[in-house]
């Protein structure tokens, strides 16, 4: 047998049941999908159904909540102020909707929002439909849309109004529009009467569309749901599938019944052209995928060029996710809050010994959760610097979980910091930020894994030759990566973040690091070594350590509330907290600590009460506060109306401008320890009676 016909055969042994198959699965698909598209048809028209019920339920709620409006009480006579302010409630209920609101007595009209503010009531025209007492939707005449009718029943058996809330025929169509629709189909939507509303392609006039209409009428046959056949009058046979809304509605999806079929089904050559055109489209498919897919990464690379060359693009996002991220840590402190002071006031008052390792426990948790959410705030925070004293030899081993997590587990970290005294004079956030994106760098470089070692050294002269005398630390930061090769020799320092070097992707790059040390009056360098890693150091000039203070961070409670020896608390408290919880146990603590406490809500709450009497000693207020005034300026107003009461605010992260002010800042959660010490000046045992305590001065 010639090796041609062999050849033959084997392709015709391989083609013939692949044809068979694909003939098989054709029709099995064909038919598969002709009943997803029955099922699809079938609901899409209980999905129009259920959205066109949904906006009459939520039309009706309003309807329900403007008819039972304390105003109505007086129905059906009304006077000017109360249809005034009726009238502005309705106005604010539907703002930003297409719908408008009529205020119906037998006689009059008393308001329609499609009128300007402020219109005069009319009289209605004589023969004008008459009060009704059920509420439901009601189809107005055709053009005029649909009505949801509330009855206003006040005095009598009857209704004393209607209130009419009319949804214009455009938003039903609107509401049919914005719903997909395949090609060829149609949507149809008829109210109780059976009359066509809203329809989907947009109807064509003339005798035709009136009588399928008829047709569809026809069909229904007070069916709730369902689908049946017709043929319209042009003879294109339609399968029709509908659903009813509980107020009576009818939306419908028609369906053509006489599908494409498929082209190779014509003639019994051709299944093989199909499959042979099947093969060549392949193929050419297949060049074509991988062109596309050239194309799309070619178009990625550029794009993701594009994207490292707009940094702006990025601190954007990171300020974005800044502010989340503060926001998120600043609810979360507040739940801190409540559970540290609840702990707190279950330690004071427990009198098993059972309760105490518990207790304690619950206190190291929220001391440690505090930990991490100061970190999250201050991410998210936006602010000037606030430098000041820092032991490198306590602060550098502090930072070790933090940049454990930044640098990765593939990543090993090592902190060394000689044990000697090492300060300097830096904001604390800026220089945990900086080292932050220095370990990011670090990290990309140490891609298959490696070493990071952090430390602090005396600066040698090298090191601080292009900055003014004095003495200087250097903070270090290494990487055991490959390092590259400098211009000044195989240690030379050059500097870092100059105009040459891009600013990496990550946070805020080496731009930071250089502002920071600019800032501090120091100076970043980078030293090269090639083959050893790279080594940046922050340079910044070394001060005197501070003298610590001799009030401790933390006492027992019991001690703090006067129970060891300590006298109590006798002051009058004002709380402004919008927290509910955390004020509820706030509350509870301050009495605790022998004090007499009211809360408010907010600022404006706390001005009421200071206004109405009787006088406080102290305002505790949340910085963060509801409404147009904060706890800063009701700090500011009672200070200034109220000069004798003592203001102490209270915050998750604190505020330099409030401290600027002289007010005493407490930091969230707050420790009673701290909380007395700073209610404490306040009571009668802590300082005289300021003068014109609890008396207003002039606004």
């Amino acid at each position: 047998m010639a090796l041609r016909v062999r050849l033959i055969l084997l392709v015709l042994a391989v083609l013939l049941p692949v044809l068979g198959a694909v003939a098989w699965a054709t029709l099995a698909s064909w038919r598969s999908g002709q009943a997803a598209l029955e099922r699809q048809a079938s609901e899409d028209a209980r999905a129009l159904s259920r959205a066109i019920d949904r906006e009459f339920t939520r039309y009706g709620a309003i309807a329900r909540a403007l008819a039972a409006s304390p105003l109505l009480d007086r129905a059906p006579r009304l006077s000017e102020p109360e249809r005034a302010a009726f009238d502005q409630g309705v106005r604010r209920a539907i703002g930003g909707s297409p719908v408008s609101v009529e205020l119906l007595s037998a006689s009059v009209r008393w308001l329609d929002t499609r009128l300007p503010v402020g219109a005069p009531p009319s009289r209605r025209a004589p023969g004008t439909t008459a009060l009704v007492s059920s509420s439901g939707v009601r189809a107005l005449d055709v053009g005029d849309g649909l009505a949801w009718v509330e009855p206003v029943f006040r005095q009598g058996p009857g209704p004393a109004m209607n209130l009419r809330l009319v949804m214009p025929p455009a938003e039903l169509q609107r509401l049919m529009d914005q719903r997909p629709l395949r090609e060829g189909w149609g949507t149809l939507l008829l109210d109780p009467r059976g009359r066509v509303v809203a329809r989907r392609p947009a109807p064509v006039a003339g005798e035709a569309e009136r009588s399928l209409d008829g047709l569809i009428r026809e069909s229904l046959a007070g069916r709730g749901e369902g689908r049946f056949a017709l043929r319209t009058p042009a003879g294109v046979p339609l399968r029709v599938h509908f659903s009813r809304t509980p107020q009576g509605w009818t939306a419908l999806t028609t369906v053509p019944r006489a599908p494409p079929q498929p082209a190779f089904a014509s003639g019994p050559g051709g299944p093989l052209l199909a499959a042979l055109a099947l093969l060549a489209l392949a193929v050419a498919g297949a060049g074509w995928v991988a062109r596309a897919e050239l194309r799309r990464q070619l178009a990625e690379a550029v794009e993701r060029a594009r994207q490292a060359e707009r940094g702006d693009a990025g601190r954007e996002r990171v300020e974005a996710l800044g502010r989340l991220t503060g926001r998120v840590a600043h609810e979360f402190n507040n739940l801190l809050g409540v559970i540290s002071n609840s702990a707190y006031l279950i330690q004071r008052q427990a009198t098993q010994p059972a309760l105490a390792m518990p207790v304690a426990a619950t206190l190291r948790a929220v001391e440690a959760a505090s930990r991490l959410t100061q970190q999250l705030l201050r991410f998210g925070a936006r602010r000037r610097a606030r430098p000041r004293t820092l032991s490198l030899s306590e602060w550098l081993p502090e930072r070790r979980d933090l940049l454990g997590v930044v640098l990765g587990r593939r990543v090993e970290l090592r902190i060394e910091v000689p044990d000697e005294e090492l300060n300097v004079w830096v904001d604390p956030d800026e220089l945990e930020l900086a080292l932050i994106n220095l370990a990011l760098n670090a990290r990309d470089t140490l891609s298959e894994g490696g070493r990071v070692w952090v430390g602090a050294e005396r600066a040698s002269a090298a090191l601080s030759a292009d900055l003014p005398d004095g003495r200087y630390l250097g903070i270090a930061l290494r990487d055991s990566g490959p390092g590259t090769e400098a211009a000044g020799g195989s240690h030379a320092f050059e500097p870092v973040g100059t105009a040459q070097e891009p600013i990496p992707e990550a946070g805020l790059g080496l731009s930071q690091v250089r502002g920071l040390c600019a800032q501090a009056g120091g100076q970043a360098v980078r030293r090269r070594r090639p083959g050893q890693g790279s080594e940046v150091v922050l340079v910044l000039p070394a001060v005197a350590a501070e003298v610590p203070a001799e009030v401790p961070d933390e006492v027992p409670l019991k001690t703090a509330a006067g129970g060891d020896g300590l006298a109590p608390l006798r002051a009058r408290v004002l709380l402004a907290e919008d927290n509910d919880a955390l004020g509820d146990v706030t509350v509870a603590l301050i009495e605790s600590m022998g004090a007499r406490v009211e809360r408010a809500a907010h600022a404006a709450q706390a001005l009421e009460r200071l206004e109405r009497g009787p006088a406080v000693d102290v305002l505790l207020t949340d910085l963060t506060m509801p409404g147009a005034l904060d706890g800063l300026g009701l700090a500011r107003t009672v200070r200034r109306r109220w000069p004798g009461v003592r203001v102490v605010l209270i915050s998750a992260q604190g505020d330099a401008l409030a401290e600027g002010e002289n007010f005493p800042v407490l930091r969230k959660p707050c420790a009673p320890a701290v909380l007395m010490a700073a209610l404490r000046p306040a009571s009668a045992e802590g300082r005289p009676a300021a003068p014109g305590a609890g008396t207003p001065c002039a606004p």
